[in-house]
């Protein structure tokens, strides 16, 4: 899964700054399944040292890069978090990656649709759900979504009235 972008070399010692992305959490910065892709390069990378540097953004040393020329040399490529993750704690609540796919039924174990994708809304995360004929638009909230089932790969669902007819 794709954790950020290398995005700007930082000071001289080989630092390099980390875009998140929707998937993002902290604790996968310690996996020992991290690859590095820049251009046709991909290659397993180890992080040694990391620090937050502001909203979204964190600050990476990674192994093999000592110097400004190196980090500089990795800005555009991605970060990104091989084999599940299943090494690292898993983020606490329900990232998008962790989502899509997720059979969504209602609670009488009607079928609805999957989830195709996660848009973060100003005031909530939406989930674009395709179903057999349709797209729904379901709200990532509380009293809709149920539960979350990540073994069995189910969302349950109680939508009000008319939400699956919008």
């Amino acid at each position: 899964m794709f954790l950020g972008d290398l995005v700007k070399a930082v000071g001289l010692r080989g630092e390099i700054k980390l875009r998140h992305s929707e998937d993002f959490w902290e604790e996968a910065l310690e996996s020992e399944q991290l690859v590095l892709e820049a251009g046709a390069v991909r290659r397993p990378v180890r992080i040694e040292a990391v620090r937050p540097h502001g909203p979204g953004m964190h600050v990476l040393h990674l192994s093999g890069v000592e110097d400004r020329n190196s980090a500089e040399s990795l800005v555009g490529g991605a970060l990104v978090l091989t084999g599940g993750g299943n090494d690292v704690v898993a983020p606490p609540l329900a990232r998008p990656f962790q989502l899509r796919g997720l059979r969504v039924e209602l609670l009488d174990g009607t079928f609805v649709g999957e989830i195709a994708s996660v848009l973060r809304m100003p005031a909530q995360e939406v989930l674009v759900v395709r179903g057999a004929d349709r797209e729904h638009l379901i709200p990532n909230v509380a009293p809709i979504v149920v539960s979350i089932d990540r073994e069995a790969r189910v969302m349950r669902i109680d939508p009000p009235a008319g939400l699956l007819e919008l």
